[in-house]
């Protein structure tokens, strides 16, 4: 199904719901938001941000973080126009809005590959990016992050031979390594953690991909012309969330470990190892862009972004607006 004909059913059975806003103490307004596994990484500065004030600072309340499972799910949230804004995959937005979906990105959001990494059993022999050549690699989904990783990697990494089979999941790419259908498959560094002994690290994509928009923050483009200041104070609030958890790593990770099941240890260490990558920035990161761009190219055939029509920096902090390609 296509995001817009996914859209026009979403749009159906929200039709007789209530509105995504409602006024909140000392006049801000409060809204919900949809943001994709927000009890991962992905959602620790939505979560900072709540916690710590910013955005009820900055003139919005957050309400509600509405968790979705993934990209094209949070994109249909916002088109149909229950929702005002939701941090989306990028690869969902730009197939979207070449679909003619009424889209724009008006924010960065997680900017690193830091969270995709490469493992092979503990038994296995296998402990280089070098030794995966002529292997196969199980990547989740069609179109994933992890698909243009496969791509990307073994590229930068000068090596060949590389097989790919999607998994359908983490999970399901766990048990195929067990099986011995794939050489070495996907996991998040949260998943490492909690397999230690069992799962080893063989490649961290971040290694060889430095920079790459996995999300952006984006809004229906009516809504946010019609709301800009409501815009502003929720990119002013996560580039402040942002920058608390630069300089705050470990309270923050305490955060992330009191909200969700994840150890307090593990989790400490990788706020830590994402801070040190930069992953999450506000501000549009031309190269990191331009990255996403190369693996939309190699998953989906899609020969080129029309970034300046697609973004826009209007909404930014002044001192935290990047650049577009």
């Amino acid at each position: 199904m296509s995001v817009i004909a996914a859209v026009s059913v979403t749009a159906l059975v929200l039709s007789g719901c209530g509105g995504s806003s409602s006024q909140s103490a000392g006049g801000a307004e409060g809204i919900e938001i949809s943001v994709t596994h927000p009890d991962d990484l992905y959602g620790l500065p939505w979560k900072v941000g709540q916690a710590q004030g910013f955005f009820e600072d900055a003139g919005v309340t957050i309400a509600k973080i509405v968790p979705a499972e993934g990209g094209g799910t949070t994109l249909q949230n916002v088109v149909a126009g229950r929702l005002p804004f939701g941090e989306v995959a990028t690869g969902a937005v730009v197939k979207g809005f070449q679909e003619g979906a009424p889209v724009q990105a008006i924010g960065g959001g997680v900017q690193s590959v830091s969270d995709v990494l490469w493992v092979a059993l503990d038994s296995s022999p296998l402990a280089s990016v070098e030794q995966t050549a002529n292997t196969s690699w199980g990547f989740t989904n069609p179109g994933s992050v992890t698909e243009a990783m496969s791509f990307l990697v073994p590229e930068a990494a000068g090596i060949a031979g590389v097989e790919r089979k999607s998994t359908g999941g983490s999970g399901a790419g766990i048990a195929l390594l067990e099986a011995g259908e794939v050489d070495v498959a996907y996991a998040s560094p949260r998943t490492v953690a909690e397999q230690k002994g069992a799962l080893k690290v063989v490649v961290d994509s971040a290694d060889f991909v430095p920079v790459y928009q996995q999300t952006v923050i984006v809004s229906g483009r009516d809504y946010a012309q019609k709301n800009p200041d409501q815009a502003r104070a929720l990119l002013d609030g996560y580039s402040q969330s942002v920058q608390w958890i630069t300089d705050n790593p470990a309270e923050a990770a305490k955060l992330w470990a009191e909200s969700t099941d994840i150890d307090p240890q593990v989790a400490t260490d990788l706020v830590a190892n994402a801070v040190e990558a930069g992953h999450w920035n506000v501000s549009f990161n031309p190269e990191a862009l331009n990255s996403a761009a190369k693996g939309l190219a190699l998953t989906d055939g899609i020969e080129s972004v029309d970034w300046s029509s697609l973004a826009t920096t209007d909404y930014l902090p002044d001192n935290d607006k990047g650049q577009l390609p």
